[in-house]
């Protein structure tokens, strides 16, 4: 009954796309917002079908036996909809609809919205072609299903794809917006302020999955660490950049009519890139922990997409820049300084754009295989990023147009962040840790002063304070968690000793190893504690064995000592021995908070909206 429900609406969908489009509305008596809230709603109620056949273990639909497990949680089953390529799409699409719908309460303009219907279309049709969640075959009592791929069973996974699928599709509503204003030529304010705000609510889901992301790499796949430039996460990172440039391009668009091409240009390239990333993942080009291995002429349909983007996009630029007047103003203003941190944002995401891509072509092109890793990222986007970090101190208090205040405020800053330096090398013998403090120093004493000079007089500066300060001291926590961590290997024999001594004079202690079936899985249980100046602290990583693929996973177990923590992972587990990696890192969780003041500074200039 579902396979054969979703299906139907998707095809009516189709049909009343059709009918909009050649505006024969009217001969069936349907006004055009009445077809509107049809076709956004047959966007959305399909994916809502497929939650409901994984809910119940509707084993008569494909996608749910091999996405899912008759034993696993209700929780988990849910969760399966977008563990699989075809329901990822269709979460897609359900999103686009989901903006449509919610956009359309705020602006009724046919036009702007025959574009999101458009674009909702093409995956549609991408979805029926190549990818559909809703493929019927014949149900037995003996299917349990093949199950969610078992990195992907944690808590995480249930709001991280949903979250950062919200940013990337939230680009939707100021892509269409710019194309519109492009091609109409209406300038008007109300629509770089409608961007403005759909920009932001994209960029705290953005912002806010990037960082559910990061966590769920670092608590679930054991590798210690909390950013492996990855290519999919270079993915999320990318639309991330270029929609921070657009969000501080349209404040000068706003505030004095300058750097509109600029801002139009970056809401069409935000949304491009977040479906070109799309394309990489699962088109199986690229190899990542979170890719999916899917057929790569599906791929072949996602370029139509993306191809049909760009040349509007291109289109448009080359039909629109002769009615640009050149931007002018003061070398020393506001206007300047954002336009610098545009340039800088856009070069970090073709910093980040070539690294991930270069190695696909030199394939494609060369046959030979090229690896491009962190020392690339490290070295090109940090040096990018620290100018950034810079401006950030310094753009709030520069005048709008000229700048006329001529006191030697900066210099005393930059002066002291030096001096703050270079105590930090002498004390901590660290030169990357030392230039961290020397770029993040200039916020945090910024910060200070707007606190006591604004406080409970001008609210709206707080939200770009706590951004800029959030990012400053997740920069000084990333480093000195890099720089400082402590990583130990420990291996207990089964006739040995249970206790063996740290490197920094601690005990580490094996305790019990337990052996307990759930559900959908062994747990093979290690309790380790660590023994601290009389304080005790209990581990528990694991090796958790899934049903019914039999794949095995390694489970972290951390313990916290204030901003600092202990992890601990099973190297290896035998029948007389067991391996623990424990790694010690420093202000980790100082990274986490910063990443969550920058979401919450995030949500606060959204609220704050005129």
């Amino acid at each position: 009954m579902i396979p054969l429900l979703g299906n139907l609406i998707f095809y009516l969908t189709l049909f009343f796309i059709i009918i909009f489009y050649l505006g024969w509305g009217k001969k069936i008596l349907l006004q055009d917002q009445i077809l509107l809230y049809l076709i956004y709603l047959g966007g959305i109620v399909p994916f809502l079908l497929l939650v409901m056949g994984f809910a119940i273990s509707d084993f008569s639909i494909l996608n749910v036996i091999q996405n899912s497990y008759i034993d696993d949680p209700l929780f988990y089953k849910i969760t399966s909809v977008w563990g699989s390529h075809e329901g990822s799409i269709l979460l897609w699409i359900f999103l686009i609809n989901f903006f449509g719908i919610v956009f359309l309460r705020s602006n009724n303009n046919l036009q702007i919205h025959k574009q999101i219907i458009f674009i909702s279309s093409l995956f549609i049709l991408y979805l029926l072609l190549s990818s559909n969640p809703f493929v019927y075959v014949e149900n037995s009592s003996e299917i349990d299903g093949l199950g969610l791929n078992p990195i992907l069973q944690h808590v995480l996974f249930v709001i991280h794809p949903p979250t950062l699928f919200l940013g990337y599709i939230g680009l939707i509503i100021p892509f269409v917006l710019a194309s519109h204003i492009l091609a109409t030529k209406d300038f008007s304010k109300k629509f770089f302020k409608q961007m403005l705000f759909w920009s932001k609510i994209s960029w705290f889901f953005l912002t806010f999955g990037i960082v559910l992301g990061s966590y769920w790499a670092y608590s679930e796949l054991g590798w210690g660490g909390w950013w492996f430039w990855d290519p999919v996460e270079n993915i999320s990172l990318i639309p991330w950049l270029l929609n921070t440039a657009l969000i501080h391009s349209l404040q000068v668009s706003i505030k004095n009519d300058q750097l509109k091409l600029w801002s139009l240009n970056l809401a069409l390239y935000s949304f491009i890139s977040a479906v070109f990333g799309t394309f990489l993942v699962r088109s199986n080009l690229i190899v990542s922990v979170h890719s999916f291995a899917t057929d790569p002429l599906r791929g072949l349909f996602l370029v139509v997409i993306i191809g049909y983007l760009f040349l509007v996009t291109i289109r448009l630029n080359i039909k629109s820049i002769i009615h640009f007047n050149q931007d002018t103003f003061s070398l020393v203003s506001k206007e300047s300084f954002l336009l610098l941190n545009n340039i800088f944002f856009i070069a970090a995401a073709l910093t980040v754009f070539i690294g991930t891509v270069y190695p696909l072509f030199s394939e494609l092109f060369f046959q030979s295989s090229v690896s491009v890793g962190a020392p690339y990222y490290n070295f090109a986007f940090n040096m990018l990023m620290a100018p950034i970090i810079l401006l950030m101190a310094f753009a709030p208090q520069i005048s709008w147009s000229k700048h006329e205040n001529r006191n030697n405020k900066i210099w005393i800053t930059i002066i002291a962040a030096g001096c703050v330096s270079m105590l930090t090398f002498f004390y901590f013998s660290n030169f990357y840790f030392a230039i961290a403090i020397f770029i993040a120093a200039p916020i945090i004493i910024q910060s200070i002063v707007v606190i006591f000079k604004k406080f409970n007089k001008d609210l709206r500066f707080y939200s770009q304070w706590l951004a800029h300060l959030s990012i400053a001291i997740f920069i000084i926590a990333a480093v000195f968690t890099e720089q400082f961590d402590q990583e130990e290997n420990f291996i207990f024999e089964k006739e040995g000793k249970s206790e063996l001594l740290m490197n920094n004079g601690n005990s580490l202690i094996l305790k019990n190893i337990k052996d307990t079936l759930f559900s959908n899985y062994q747990e093979i249980l290690v309790e380790v504690s660590i023994i601290n100046h009389q304080q005790e602290y209990i581990l528990t990583p694991s090796k958790n064995i899934y049903q019914p693929s039999g794949q095995i996973t390694n489970e972290v177990s951390t313990i916290n000592q204030w901003l600092n923590q202990y992890y601990a992972t099973i190297s290896t587990i035998e029948s007389d021995r067991v391996a623990i990696n424990l790694v010690y890192k420093p202000l980790i969780n100082l990274l986490w908070i910063s990443s969550i003041l920058l979401v919450f500074s995030i949500f606060l200039s959204i609220i704050k909206r005129r």
